[in-house]
């Protein structure tokens, strides 16, 4: 079933009182305790070429709901299948650098990989930049694309309509603050039409995925990261239009929410989604001027970063600044510490006063967690400008078996899951249209 439904009213369900043995350090052990519980996930087939060798049907799409909804991807195109772990500057048939030469060359391309020894892990001689009306295709899992620290893996610029599904991605070492280090998936300046779902991230440098342009831009962008399962990393996100962030900025950057109508109109829109944050320190993500994201369902289990020269991160779960917008729904915050942290909230830019736009509706805080809405009307405006059907649970009416269930289906292993149907009995979609009574509802421990 696809992840895309017709929107209907949030269930408002009662909140049970989370048990005294559910304490902030035990919630992951026993989210991953009730993950083990559930059946096992769908396994991943094949993508098929027909015979001409152009792959015309795959579930795959079909999942992909939100901001970049109606993303093919490589549908219609040659498939490229990679049976070389090797890479290269001069690309060789068969590798993934080769392959990705030829979906640029055919015009898109559906990448997918053969089965191969117990290695299956590339390291990459340098980064890849993807090409429109391509899909990447790791299937349930086992790629690696291991890149030095400084290069940024994937790279999508002057580019639309691109799927990004099952890979894994990691760095070679690097330290935090000092090293050049690049991010592993970075959206620049020209996108649309992007769908990064299913992977994971493990120490992947500087930003995890990156949505970022480098100027105001009319020109829209809907992206859509679900599913995904991001672990022990600093900077997971950061979203938006760099401009405000420079010394001399436009001038609605000097009071940036009274511009989110006009100057800076959030025209990069993220779908994010059933995501999985382990021990991962800030920007869950980071919005700032030009962008809204939505937030749906996401796991977020912070956990501080020690530099190299002995200080630690900052430690924080979502939040605006410079005129950026989230609304956050159904999402799960979890501070394993005593240490009080922000879970949702606007936060400062360049030293000012906090200027981001936050709303919150039915987010489940586990621990020493705040929330702060700010100028949320701006958000839930931005949300209802462009309404799309989000796939849900709502996370107040059992937010342990909301976790468990994230655990097991995101990441690539994920990939041909039908969640949230396979482990939750009612599912309800997000309607931006729906009674603002229902997001007047506090969250417990907010």
């Amino acid at each position: 079933m696809s992840r895309s439904l017709v929107p209907v009213l949030l269930l408002l369900l009662p909140v049970p009182a989370i048990g005294a043995d559910t304490v902030p350090g035990g919630f992951l052990q026993q989210a991953e305790a009730a993950a083990a519980r559930l059946p096992p996930v769908a396994a991943c087939g094949p993508a098929q070429a027909d015979a001409d060798g152009r792959v015309r049907r795959h579930p795959l799409p079909a999942r992909i709901a939100g901001a970049a909804a109606g993303t093919t991807g490589g549908l219609g195109h040659r498939l490229l299948l990679v049976d070389s772990m090797a890479d290269g500057r001069d690309p060789r048939p068969g590798t993934l650098r080769w392959a990705v030469a030829t979906a640029r060359r055919e015009g898109g391309g559906w990448i997918a990989f053969a089965p191969a020894p117990a290695d299956r892990t590339i390291h990459l001689v340098a980064g890849l930049r993807l090409p429109s009306n391509t899909t990447l295709d790791g299937g349930c899992g086992g790629i690696v694309l291991h890149a030095a620290a400084r290069d940024t893996t994937l790279l999508v610029t002057e580019a639309t309509n691109i799927i990004i599904s099952g890979l894994a991605f990691t760095k070679s070492a690097y330290a935090e603050p000092g090293d050049r280090i690049g991010d592993a998936i970075g959206l620049r300046d020209r996108f649309d039409q992007v769908a990064i779902v299913n992977n994971a991230f493990t120490r992947c440098g500087d930003g995890c995925i990156d949505v970022v342009r480098g100027e105001l831009s009319e020109e829209p962008a809907g992206v859509t990261v679900a599913f995904n399962r991001v672990a022990t990393h600093n900077k997971a996100m950061l979203v938006g239009t760099l401009a405000c962030t420079a010394q001399r900025g436009p001038p609605a950057c000097a009071r940036p929410l009274e511009h989110v109508g006009d100057a800076l109109r959030p025209t990069i829109r993220v779908s994010l989604v059933g995501n999985v944050f382990l021990h991962t320190s800030q920007r869950h993500p980071k919005v700032v001027a030009g962008a809204f994201v939505h937030s749906v369902n996401n796991l977020i289990v912070l956990g501080t970063t020690r530099y190299s020269d002995g200080r630690d991160s900052a430690t924080y779960g979502a939040g605006a600044a410079d005129g950026g917008l989230i609304a956050s729904e159904g999402d799960i915050l979890v501070n394993p510490t005593s240490r009080p942290r922000l879970g949702l909230g606007p936060v400062p830019a360049r030293g000012e006063a906090a200027d981001g736009a936050v709303a919150s509706g039915g987010t489940v805080t586990i621990g020493a967690v705040r929330i702060v809405q700010h100028a949320p009307a701006l958000a839930w405006s931005a949300l209802a400008a462009k309404p799309g059907s989000v796939l849900a649970l709502d996370a107040r009416h059992d937010p342990l078996r909301l976790a468990g269930c994230l655990l097991r289906h995101a990441g690539p292993a994920g990939a041909a899951s039908d969640w949230p149907q396979s482990c939750a009995e009612a599912a309800v979609s997000i309607d931006a249209n729906r009674g603002q009574s229902s997001r007047a509802s506090p969250a417990p421990n907010q």
